[in-house]
């Protein structure tokens, strides 16, 4: 199924400090005692605990609840946690939810879920992941993403070190094989420059990837670039940077998701060198969650969307201010 290119500014209405994986509804039983019809949608995704996933699900949640006659669920998923999001899952389907929306640790260890599901009339949609047979989808284009900071971090490296004599960094997920695009474009221009690449390995929060650049930069001290994952590892990484004493001017650092402190970051660097990031629009990705369910439930509208990443720079506070505004409300 082919998704539906999605880019839009709409009002915000989610809470987005970082906290707690939600399990709760949106709505409880008395508010929904007066719908005619009512909705149960279950989201899932399996890096609970990264600063984006926080927001995407308080907003979705948030909107849920705006749009009324909605219960929402949300897992408690962390570390890309099979066993637990199995569970989660098998738990919906007994529950027999309207819809499940998920971001599959690992798509193949859920297609009897799928079969299961759907025999009960039980509509399937993914998150980043699509699958065969799949009734719906919200995605985030990790390809384009990938592309962008690729493309930024060589002209950077072009500019401030023409002559190489530098290594990099890398943090990846490899359990996710549908955003390997955040890595693998990267490391394409990493070796198209003859950078090499001395560190490679799973990370997506801040104490990890405080560990690996202190780690990196230890055995390897000219590493001047890191690549996050997402911006969790990334703001990890730069604080093993600012301990070591090294200018800000001669570290490229780069994430993904744009979370609300890697945004203020990248705009306010002062000694940091977290530079940029493709920056999720969260409000379109957390809306889509429950439109495109509520579709796939109801037979009525877009069940597929698939959202560009934005490229958010030092430099350009225009687009940063934009983006900060969608979490801000």
């Amino acid at each position: 199924m082919r998704r539906k290119a999605s880019r839009r500014i709409a009002v915000a209405t989610g809470l987005l400090a970082a906290g707690a994986s939600l399990t709760s509804c949106s709505q409880d039983d008395e508010a929904l005692a007066g719908c005619e019809s009512t909705y149960t949608i279950g989201f899932s995704h399996p890096v609970g605990e990264a600063a984006a996933p926080k927001a995407i699900k308080r907003m979705a949640a948030d909107y849920a609840e705006k749009k009324g006659c909605i219960k929402f669920l949300l897992d408690n998923t962390t570390a890309s946690n099979l066993e637990s999001q199995r569970a989660t899952v098998e738990g919906w389907i007994t529950q027999k939810v309207d819809a499940i929306l998920l971001f599959p640790v690992d798509p193949s260890a859920f297609t009897n879920l799928q079969s299961q599901a759907q025999e009960q009339g039980i509509k399937w949609l993914t998150y980043a992941s699509p699958m065969k047979g799949e009734d719906g989808g919200v995605g985030f284009d990790s390809e384009q993403a990938g592309t962008i900071i690729a493309d930024d971090m060589a002209a950077w490296i072009k500019d401030r070190y023409p002559d190489g004599g530098i290594s990099a960094a890398v943090t990846t997920l490899k359990a996710l094989t549908t955003i390997t695009g955040r890595w693998e474009k990267p490391e394409a221009a990493l070796a198209d420059l003859d950078i090499p690449v001395v560190s490679t390995q799973d990370c997506a929060d801040q104490t990890c990837g405080l560990q690996i650049a202190e780690d990196a930069l230890r055995e390897n001290p000219d590493l001047r670039v890191f690549v996050g994952l997402n911006d969790d590892a990334a703001l990890g990484a730069q604080k093993a940077f600012e301990n070591a004493g090294l200018s800000a001017d001669d570290v490229y650092i780069s994430g993904s998701d744009g979370a609300p402190e890697a945004l203020e970051n990248i705009k306010a660097p002062g000694d940091g060198a977290f530079r940029t990031t493709a920056a999720l629009e969260v409000q379109s990705l957390a809306q889509d969650i429950v439109d495109n369910s509520l579709a796939a439930i109801t037979g009525e509208g877009e069940t597929s969307s698939l959202t560009p990443a934005v490229l958010a720079k030092t430099g350009d506070d225009a687009t940063i201010d934009e983006l900060l505004a969608q979490l801000d409300g």
